[in-house]
């Protein structure tokens, strides 16, 4: 028998649907022909907690957990331990029976290095030492699965792929575990401070981004210009700027042109002169190809800024169009490209997008042509996500506007390029410079598939046509009519603040925020802050333990995250030292840095830093809200689809899950607060805050 494990059930649902042979439903499998299909529920085990590590001597708390202390810091586990998840004894059970009839696994985790681990600690906890397949499924739809199913490869292959999710998991545990219980010990006050390898150094990014805004003060800055004409007609007129020179009298330091006296007497003597030369003239029409295609962070960034989405609330629409719909590729990608074997099945796609809804734009789409997205040796593990053509089931609203932008994205790659006019002219008045700029659409291209807006493609940023509008031909040499000229009174502007779009394109580009030019470079090779897959965990971690929180779409620190930030070592929330704790992740995954290496380092580390806490005086106040759950202490989960401890049964039906539509129960964590769990894909969400009988945030793995 062959034995297929998938990561969950509506992925091992997908594959089944087009295996070969009968089907029949069993208890936690599908049987189809002389192949059985089973799955795990996210990670079904877990790493055990520190007590499991420390001496049975030390003193234990009225609720019978042992005391956190010194004494037994730092905690390294000699031998790493995994246990089953209470709520899924009853899934392993099925999968070790099946095991023992089995003569071959194939495993189906999700296509990513986390996906690689979560079916292969399975194996491992359970014995087996049969072959080993795997499968690597991009997108289920049937194409894309019969064509997976035809290509298994030997699961040896991706070995290195799963010591980096395992060496992921054991820095979150040394790091969450160890940091939080040191730093905790040493607070007066009455929080517990959580301490991540990667939530620190993104709440670091939010506190200096409010506290840059809070400090910031407002400067006046001038901007003298002037309105010229060939033919002294106000139809043929058009403004130029002052060109700022930085010897100019009231320009300061920084650039700006701050002496309003200053500006008033360039203003007035280029009036009173009543004449300019143009000293140069450039026009031209230049084209503009389509925008590459979504990475999750592009996606996430771009729902944000066009329907106020947040980063999860993005990654779940795009996992129920991959998994539910079957309508897109797999979500968790950092690449916008596509590999250029695939250009072959873009007509066929093409064609069926034409009978969901996109018949306009696909009509005007030529599948041969060839765009910038299609660079083999710029795909990463996965290509941007792109639409399959296929769809199933019903999308609720937020599904529909996230698909909407794939499908167009991916149309507007078969149109012609974008083509405009751009326009620049230098006049010379009073022996200064004054600039104008002019950007002009020729011919709208792909921004057809847009409505001839850039709006919803994510690259709105840099597109904006500029200057003043139209400017008519000009000959160098020429003499213009000053027809009258001003003043323009602008104040510089602070930072704005972080909304979930900005800070996941923060935390992938973290080159942008670092000063060091030698770590900037490295950095915008390499490295960023956190992974696709995890970063809006990340943000929901920091909203749950109370660290920031949410006004309108900004993403505002709270008190309590700025003093655990203020109190914590640079070496903690640096983000740099972060992102390359990423790279050596990423060097595991490529076979040239080891686990071990990888995880001597760390403990180093943590060592280190164990021994910095205790010098330390610390004073923050309670930070998790209220009844918000989870365990404090945990830096990072150490994998996918982490749920709260169910500390009693179901007391009730609750709201439509809106992933698989099936009902939810509501049940109570172990300190009692009450949450909703889908009886059908296992996911969980807290009561909405003001109306409890409502799903609110959904529970998602810590990070």
């Amino acid at each position: 028998m062959r034995l297929f494990i998938a990561e969950k059930p509506s992925l091992g649902k997908g594959i089944a649907e087009y295996l070969p042979g009968s089907k029949s439903k069993g208890n936690g499998c599908i049987t189809c022909g002389d192949t059985v299909v089973t799955w795990c529920f996210g990670h079904i085990f877990e790493q055990e907690e520190p007590d499991f590590y420390t001496s049975d001597t030390v003193p234990t708390t009225p609720k019978g957990k042992k005391k956190w202390r010194f004494d037994e810091l730092p905690i390294f586990p000699q031998e790493w331990k995994r246990k089953p998840k209470e709520d899924a004894k009853g899934q392993i059970k099925i999968i070790r029976d099946l095991l023992k009839k089995a003569d071959l696994v194939v495993n189906a985790g999700d296509p990513d290095r986390e996906g690689q681990l979560l079916v292969d600690e399975v194996l491992e906890e359970l014995g087996w030492k049969g072959p080993t397949q795997r499968i690597w499924l991009a997108a289920l739809d049937e194409q894309s699965v019969k064509k997976a199913l035809g290509n298994l490869k030997d699961n040896q292959n991706y070995r290195p792929l799963r010591d980096s999710a395992e060496a992921r998991g054991r820095a979150d545990w040394l790091t969450g575990m160890n940091l939080t219980r040191a730093f905790t010990l040493r607070n007066t006050g009455s929080g517990v401070l959580s301490v991540g390898r990667v939530q620190t150094p993104t709440l670091a990014l939010i506190v200096a981004r409010d506290e840059k805004i809070e400090h910031f003060k407002p400067k006046d800055f001038f901007i003298p210009r002037i309105q010229a004409s060939p033919n002294a007609s106000a139809g043929t007129a058009f403004w130029a700027n002052w060109m700022l020179r930085e010897d100019a009298d009231g320009v300061d330091a920084e650039g700006y042109l701050t002496d309003k006296k200053a500006a008033d007497t360039l203003a007035r003597q280029a009036q009173a002169a009543g004449k300019a030369v143009v000293t140069a003239f450039e026009s031209s029409e230049k084209q503009q190809g389509a925008p590459l295609g979504f990475s999750l962070a592009e996606l996430q960034k771009t729902c944000s800024a066009k329907f106020g989405m947040s980063a999860q609330a993005v990654l779940d629409a795009a996992q129920a169009l991959y998994e539910t719909h079957k309508a897109a590729t797999y979500p968790r990608t950092d690449c916008r490209y596509l590999p250029e074997e695939q250009l072959g099945e873009a007509g066929a796609i093409v064609q069926k997008l034409s009978r969901l809804g996109f018949a306009k734009e696909a009509q005007g789409a030529d599948p041969a042509r060839k765009s910038a997205i299609w660079n083999t040796g710029k795909v990463t593990a996965h290509h941007a996500i792109i639409p399959t053509g296929s769809m199933q089931g019903q999308m609720d609203e937020s599904v529909a506007k996230v698909y909407d932008l794939i499908v167009r994205g991916y149309l507007a790659q078969f149109y012609p390029p974008f083509v405009y006019r751009a326009t620049k002219v230098v006049l010379d008045c009073t022996k200064e410079s004054w600039v104008a700029t002019a950007k002009v659409p020729v011919k709208p291209g792909w921004k057809a598939v847009y409505g001839g807006s850039l709006q919803g493609t994510g690259d709105e940023e840099g597109d904006e046509e500029s200057g003043s509008g139209t400017i008519p031909v000009l000959q160098k040499g020429q003499t213009l009519t000053v027809i009258t000229a001003d003043v323009q009174s602008k104040q510089t502007k602070p930072p704005a603040r972080f909304n979930d779009g900005t800070l996941i394109e923060a935390m992938s580009n973290i080159h942008k925020v670092v000063d060091d030019p030698e770590a900037k470079k490295k950095l915008k090779e390499t490295s960023g802050l956190g992974t696709e897959a995890t970063r809006a965990n990340t943000i929901e971690t920091l909203l749950t333990r109370g660290f920031i929180e949410r006004k309108g779409k900004q993403i505002i620190s709270t008190q309590a995250g700025r003093g655990l930030i203020h109190v914590l070592p640079k070496e903690l929330t640096d983000p740099v030292l972060t992102a390359r704790w990423e790279d050596a992740l990423s060097g595991i995954s490529e076979g040239r840095v080891s686990l071990e290496q990888f995880e001597a380092a760390q403990q180093k580390a943590v060592a280190r830093l164990v021994e910095t806490a205790k010098t330390l005086q610390v004073s923050v106040g309670q930070a998790r809200p209220t009844g918000a759950g989870g365990k404090g202490e945990k830096g990072g989960k150490g994998g996918k689809n982490g749920k709260p401890g169910q500390g009693s049964k179901s007391s009730g039906k609750g709201p439509q899950c809106p992933s698989c539509k099936k009902p939810t129960v509501t049940l109570k964590t172990k300190k009692g607060s009450a949450f909703f769990k889908c009886e059908g894909c296992s996911s969980c969400w807290w009561p909405e805050k003001t109306d409890p009988k409502k799903l609110g945030a959904k529970w998602e793995a810590r990070n």
